[in-house]
């Protein structure tokens, strides 16, 4: 093992598509986290005409390691047990190692973001451990309505399989990236406050503050535009959402707001949200097939009818406002 001295630190961004993960990885790039040369990080958009601040490589690699499984990136079934150690991920697997010794070198704070890293936390955890490169995490947490809003104006995706990528994001990332160091952040909490929000990141973290407070000010408040913010779902929404839905994003946003730490109540939640997803997950891919009987059933039933009551909500809205 190096020194401690001689140890680079990298930053996990983990978070969910259209959850305010490039807001986020651009703040930590100005507290020194570097995140590999400018043109090689994806450009800007007209979903993120702030920039994504994704290195194209890294993209790129998860994007042919998850096809690799029989996935994209909008899958709601989870990848098969044991899925790191497969041989067909080893070529991958050796060039992401290459990868990330060649872009990230002698660099001894980096980061880098990218939503499929949620679903590819184990191979980093392997890859970096063998690099003797320390993990800590920064999990960006946003109103799961608001994503699949976002993902219906981007993609097209119907609201039940948007909110199934977002269950199944945020609940492998939780699983996969325990025990390591990791704060907690609400996307709304940051466009709101953001310099509060990013001190206790730095803080936790251990990363220190930069001296010229005013630049970085000044280089946020440009980059942050609450008004890019399209979707706000209000709160009386979001108690029209699936059980598992809504438990989950409480978990999460308790979290964020330093209600709860990860602890084992925590644990234990995420624990068995997983372990019941597993099972009704591959049906919320844009053709599923219902299961036939027992707890899965009823929880797909359950799932289904606070959809529709959401669906017929939004179809009156839209009647009353065409009136």
């Amino acid at each position: 093992m190096k020194p401690a001295a001689e140890q680079s630190t990298a930053i996990c961004i983990l978070g969910m598509h259209r959850s305010g993960t490039s807001s986020i990885t651009r703040a930590i790039n100005l507290l020194g986290a570097y995140l590999g040369e400018a043109e090689k990080l994806c450009g800007t958009g007209a979903d993120n005409p702030k920039g994504h601040w994704e290195h194209l490589e890294i993209q790129g690699l998860q994007r042919r390691l998850l096809a690799r499984l029989g996935r994209e990136w909008n899958t709601t079934r989870p990848l098969p047990d044991g899925w790191c150690g497969l041989d067909a991920i080893r070529p991958l697997k050796a060039e992401l190692a290459g990868l990330v010794g060649r872009v990230f070198a002698g660099q001894p704070l980096w980061a880098w973001k990218d939503p499929q890293t949620c679903l590819l936390v184990p191979l980093w955890r392997e890859i970096l451990r063998q690099s003797d490169t320390q993990i800590r995490c920064v999990f960006v947490v946003r109103n799961p309505l608001d994503v699949a809003n976002s993902l219906a104006a981007r993609n097209g995706l119907q609201l039940n399989h948007s909110l199934g990528i977002w269950f199944h994001y945020n609940i492998v990332a939780l699983k996969d990236a325990a025990g390591l160091p990791t704060v907690f952040l609400s996307y709304e909490g940051f466009l709101g406050a953001w310099e509060p929000e990013l001190r206790r990141c730095a803080s936790e973290l251990g990363l220190n503050w930069p001296p010229d407070t005013q630049g970085l000010r000044a280089e946020l408040e440009s980059f942050i535009e609450p008004g890019l913010r399209h979707n706000h779902a209000p709160p009386e929404q979001l108690q029209k959402l699936p059980l598992p839905v809504l438990e989950l994003y409480q978990i999460l946003s308790d979290a964020c707001v330093g209600t709860t730490g990860r602890d084992d109540c925590f644990d234990a939640t995420a624990s068995r949200l997983w372990r019941e997803f597993r099972g009704y997950g591959p049906l919320f891919e844009p053709t599923p097939t219902p299961p036939k009987e027992g707890r899965l059933r009823r929880t797909w039933r359950r799932w289904q009818r606070s959809i529709g009551k959401r669906m017929s909500g939004n179809q009156e809205s839209r009647r009353k406002s065409s009136a």
